[in-house]
């Protein structure tokens, strides 16, 4: 059993190390990704190196709480970017004179 839990402890850096090497491309997304990783194995490490129980009483509350909030701030930010991108993709797309779609009728409507 001691196995599986070094196993994760190094799943978890290698997955932290692979996330902050991509997260030069992806952004902000990719370091917040990097960043979960690494307290995840740290976490692991506690309890796989340390014997601490984690998972047990109060730490399994602030475990579970780090995880919410980390699934929150990557949600939000994946959001606000898909957001952004189909704002940007619709103001350029060209649009015929004879355009009825919402958003050329609400640009007609303004003039």
């Amino acid at each position: 059993m001691p196995f599986i839990q070094y196993f994760y402890v190094f799943l978890w850096a290698a997955l932290a190390v692979l996330c902050f090497l991509i997260g030069r491309r992806q952004g902000l997304t990719g370091y917040l990704l990097s960043l979960f990783f690494a307290f995840m194995t740290v976490w692991y490490g506690l309890r796989a190196f340390g014997g601490l129980p984690v998972f047990d009483g109060v730490l399994g509350h602030v475990f579970r709480g780090v995880l919410i909030v980390f699934l929150l701030v990557i949600v939000f930010i994946w959001y606000r970017g898909r957001k952004a991108r189909l704002s940007s993709e619709n103001k350029t797309v060209p649009h015929a004179e004879d355009c009825h779609c919402e958003h050329c009728e609400d640009g007609r409507e303004e003039n």
